[in-house]
């Protein structure tokens, strides 16, 4: 536990890191350009950053998501490096480069300790972090900077995506709207456990306590419906984004299913070169042929649920009440997943069943750029 709390400290500064990019190297930088030139490169190269995905949460998916974040930090140092400083910006713009690579030395010094496993290495590991993080904002701030190093306001949308009209799915009775609501006002008063989905499994007292305190003050931001699926973005007090799933139980409403960190925000379009219908091919292929192998290699890490070790089956990847039945529709091939949705957080797919359908949850793994990874199956009423 010590390792998450100090996680959800430090990692909520994430979004506060300069993502740069590329910018005409021909006019000269001086002194008095260099801020608007240096916003201009981590502007245009923003979503070197905002397309990493969600927020890791194990050790396996820590060292996935820093990685990204330190190949985007370092394309950074790279093309600010590229501009055509004069000797008095070049002496100024140095100071900013050499505080980036200290963030940059920091991040892989998360991922080593966190492929070694040792949560007091990891924690140790982001408290030096965050210092290489003040060094360089006070850098920022002394040159004036209005985006590089900067916090940015999070804007969330509607992604516009949704279910094929003649999709044939049981419609919830509740609105994603209402949905929300619930939950919120439920884990507030403590209630965990009391709108989750069937298959959801239930949150244990001490994490259930947790979640409480984290969800004082929060609010809803914004939500989307893709038909049996919705999505809420919360915000905590600390400004914390958690795009949080409901999907239709088998009473016909929305109910609690998963949820993730997401430091740019859930709720946004997905990145356009996403993997995520290459993705359910490949879940569907490697559990239709039995393939563990194939079937590990589209989960998001190695520290997941329902990652198979010692054992030569599919089959035993899930212990769940309903994993047998969700294999079964799968290795029939009498139908083929359906997009119902995609955002910067989360995909969902549909599939017809034969006693219920399913809804199949991909998330926007960590450090990914527009890799999207399988994390649940979910049963759902025949419409």
């Amino acid at each position: 536990m010590k390792k998450f709390i100090a996680l959800f400290v430090l990692l909520t500064s994430m979004f506060a890191v300069a993502a740069c990019g590329s910018s005409d190297s021909d006019p000269e930088v001086t002194p008095e350009n260099l801020a608007s030139a240096m916003d201009e490169v981590c502007q245009n190269n923003d979503a070197a950053f905002t397309n990493l995905g969600t927020r890791g949460l194990t050790n396996a998916a820590i060292a996935l998501e820093l990685t990204g974040f330190a190949e985007a930090r370092q394309l950074t140092v790279d093309e600010l490096d590229g501009l055509n400083t004069n000797d008095e910006a070049r002496t100024e713009l140095d100071k900013y480069l050499v505080a980036s690579e200290g963030i940059i030395t920091a991040d892989q010094a998360i991922v080593k300790a966190a492929e070694s496993g040792e949560d007091e290495a990891v924690n140790k590991a982001f408290d030096e972090q965050g210092k290489a993080f003040d060094a360089r904002d006070k850098v920022a701030n002394e040159l004036g900077l209005e985006f590089c190093g900067q916090v940015r306001e999070i804007e969330l949308e509607k992604t516009g995506t949704a279910p094929p009209e003649d999709l044939n799915y049981a419609e919830p009775t509740d609105t994603i709207e209402q949905a929300a609501d619930a939950y919120l006002a439920s884990v507030q008063a403590g209630n965990c456990n009391k709108l989750r989905h069937t298959d959801a499994g239930e949150m244990k007292p001490a994490d259930c306590n947790a979640a409480k305190a984290s969800f004082k003050g929060a609010k809803i931001v914004e939500t989307e419906q893709y038909g049996p699926v919705g999505v809420a973005e919360f915000v905590t007090a600390d400004g914390t984004h958690i795009p949080t799933v409901f999907i239709n139980d088998v009473d016909d409403e929305f109910r609690f299913a998963s949820d993730a960190v997401h430091d740019f925000g859930g709720l946004r379009t997905a990145p356009e070169d996403n993997d995520a219908d290459q993705t359910v091919d490949e879940l569907f292929k490697a559990i239709q042929d039995d393939d563990v192998e194939a079937f590990n290699a589209v989960l998001p890490d190695s520290d997941g649920g329902f990652y198979i070790e010692g054992s030569d089956t599919v089959d035993d990847f899930s212990d769940g009440e309903y994993s047998d039945a969700f294999l079964k529709d799968v290795r029939s091939g009498d139908s083929e997943p359906v997009q119902l949705g995609i955002n910067a957080a989360f995909a969902f797919y549909f599939l017809e069943g034969s006693e219920n359908d399913w809804v199949i949850q991909l998330i926007h793994a960590p450090g990914g750029g527009s890799h999207y990874a399988f994390q649940g199956y979910y049963p759902i009423p025949k419409a």
